[in-house]
């Protein structure tokens, strides 16, 4: 069974935004001028953000060196089927904060845009922590204690093409995610991931 949530929680890594637009905490300094103009275009991002993800159980089928099996759907890649070796099930989800933050990237001064889409990119990655750890939570009535890391279409051998495979069994577009022609989401602060989990 898919399961649809909305309005995930999510807080971001401070850090991690700041090290993405060029500031390392500690080594540069950022002015009070640069602080109160990051913080005026962020809560236009705030505004505009509209989390929400999908997720279903799935137990392993088959899994060789070469392939998983699961829900009668064949996965041809070793880096998944190492990253799920030793686990019995597996959880699919996907997560976006929503096409409204695309459509005020795409119409906001360029200044603005480069820290918007830092911050677009660390809010996706926080709601996709996020429910990771409410899968987890959830997965412990089912029996299952033991969870590997999320593994993304595009990480090792896994193919971007993977991201049909979440659509046909998530129904991507119940949370406004759609897959392109060349296999990446759209809105594109959009994630997918496989979680491996055992008891």
């Amino acid at each position: 069974m898919v399961k649809l949530v909305k309005e995930i929680p999510y807080r971001i890594n401070e850090r991690a935004f700041w090290a993405l637009l060029g500031y390392k905490k500690g080594k540069t300094e950022i002015s009070r001028d640069m602080l109160e103009r990051v913080e005026r275009v962020l809560e236009k991002g705030r505004r505009v953000v509209e989390s929400a993800g999908l997720y279903g159980l799935f137990p392993i089928e088959n899994l060789t060196r070469r392939e998983v099996k699961f829900h009668g759907k064949t996965v041809k890649s070793r880096s998944l089927a190492e990253h799920c070796r030793g686990f019995s099930h597996l959880y699919l989800m996907a997560v976006t904060i929503g096409e409204e933050f695309d459509a005020l990237l795409g119409r906001v001064p360029l200044e603005e845009a480069v820290i918007l889409d830092a911050f677009g990119s660390e809010a996706v990655e926080a709601v996709a922590e996020s429910l990771n750890r409410a899968i987890e939570r959830e997965g412990v009535h089912f029996g299952l204690t033991r969870f590997n890391r999320r593994f993304s279409p595009g990480y090792g051998d896994l193919p971007l093409k993977t991201n049909r495979l979440f659509e046909e069994l998530l129904g991507l577009r119940r949370i406004g995610v759609r897959v392109s022609d060349r296999f990446s989401l759209i809105p594109s602060k959009s994630i997918t991931a496989i979680i491996p989990a055992g008891g």
